[in-house]
């Protein structure tokens, strides 16, 4: 699903807010830790202060109480400092300063307390953010007045830090912009091709389930029964079993490769044999078929193993026909195979089939490589020979059904923690 415009406004929206959540709490921080400085800063001076204002007092009790000549008289020890000025400001507003600035106004404007008494705190002093002082003398009507620059008593830390919020908000919207010129396309591309997989992967799932049979024979002579379990959501294996009149027809086949190419593959050669089969067609001819088909289409270079075969329920007469596929089971043994070309490897190769006479209580197994080849954690084939040992321990009681659930809980217990590493197909028919 797409996002639409209002989603992709919401999540600019919440990435720009909380970047300036982000700045402004930073921003926050460093006004409240350089608020702490400043009340430490001005503790520490005002005992300076009060030394001085005794001085200022007696000079000015000296001086007859001239503010101007005692600015004169002090000017060369207040110069001793470079990063700050001392002025004496009366009652009416005016401050008197140092001798270069002596007589002039200086103002002082938004001051913002910063000490617990109020004596100190922020203020514009000609348009620039000093931290102020204000000392009152005892029996004067002039205050103290400090002003410290504001790189001196905030220092380079601070700048660096406000510098700092506004680097973390812009790197906030810089993200909102990637998101919504970048980040949000390439999801959006990124769920179409999930969505196109996964429509191809569920096309390929139900091809699968009708490429195998799924209601097995009722016949009283004949119980039949196959499962099938591919080791991706769907793979290359697939089965049929289907009567026609007195004829049960059945096929076990395995497309190479894995996967919804193989599916597709796979679908289209079960429709063939089933349609061929429903025609009356020979397994040799039948085979051939499937063989040019296969073959022309080699730019998917895929081939396939196949075991057709038709059992006559009123004679018990089998013919079958097999192309590189695994060994059948009959009872305990192994059925004879006539070792035929794997289909789509040739384009004109002649099939054969072979015919064998069934008795009342026999027993077919049909399997694909997915079961011989299944491997433990130890990378251990489960292998022909195990299999066949497994079969000749198996109840004849057993149904059809029976037997490939077991077979199959028996393979899952021979990997133990091992992944499948193939699909598996399994085909069970008893004659009764």
């Amino acid at each position: 699903m797409k996002l639409n415009l209002t989603i992709r406004q919401a999540i600019l929206l919440l990435l720009a807010l909380f970047g300036l959540i982000i700045g402004g709490a930073t921003f926050f921080i460093v006004r409240y830790v350089t608020n702490m400085c400043i009340e430490k800063e001005y503790l520490d001076d005002r005992d300076d202060l009060i030394i001085l204002a005794s001085q200022i007092e007696k000079s000015m009790d000296e001086n007859d109480g001239d503010p101007f000549r005692f600015v004169e008289a002090t000017a060369v020890v207040q110069a001793k400092d470079e990063n700050f000025s001392f002025m004496v400001r009366d009652s009416t507003g005016i401050v008197v300063s140092p001798a270069f600035m002596a007589g002039k106004e200086i103002p002082i404007s938004g001051f913002r307390a910063c000490s617990e008494d109020g004596y100190a705190g922020m203020a514009q002093v000609w348009g620039y953010d000093c931290f102020v002082i204000f000392y009152p003398l005892s029996h004067h009507p002039y205050e103290l007045v400090a002003v410290y620059g504001y790189e001196y008593v905030f220092g380079d830390n601070d700048k660096e830090l406000r510098l700092f919020a506004f680097q973390v908000l812009g790197l906030f919207l810089l993200v909102a912009l990637l998101t919504w010129f970048w980040i949000i396309p390439a999801i959006e591309r990124m769920n179409d091709r999930r969505n196109r997989a996964e429509q191809e992967l569920h096309v390929a799932y139900n091809l699968q389930q009708q490429a195998v049979t799924h209601q097995f024979p009722s016949d009283v002579r004949v119980d039949a029964y196959a499962l099938l379990r591919a080791m991706k959501e769907v793979g290359g294996d697939f089965y049929a079993c289907e009567q026609a009149g007195d004829k049960l027809h059945f096929v076990v086949g395995d497309v190479s490769d894995k996967g919804t190419a193989a599916a597709f593959m796979m679908f289209l050669v079960s429709s063939v044999i089933k349609s061929r089969f429903k025609r009356g067609v020979s397994l040799p001819a039948m085979m051939s078929e499937v063989n040019r088909l296969l073959y022309d289409l080699q730019e998917y270079e895929m081939f396939c193993t196949l075991i057709l075969g038709t059992i006559d329920l009123e004679t018990l007469e089998m013919e079958y026909c097999n192309a590189g596929h695994t060994k059948t089971i009959l009872n305990g043994d192994f059925l004879d195979q006539d070792p035929q070309v794997i289909v789509g490897i040739t384009k004109d190769y002649t099939y054969r089939s072979q015919h064998i006479q069934l008795h009342h209580g026999d027993s077919l197994l049909l399997y694909t490589d997915g079961v011989t080849e299944a491997r433990n954690p130890e990378r251990a084939f489960f292998g022909a020979q195990r299999l066949l040992d497994w079969k000749r321990a198996q109840p004849e009681s057993l149904s059809s059904s029976e037997i490939c659930e077991r077979l199959l809980d028996t393979l899952a217990q021979y990997r133990g923690k091992a992944q499948q590493n193939d699909d598996i197909a399994i085909m069970s028919i008893k004659i009764r």
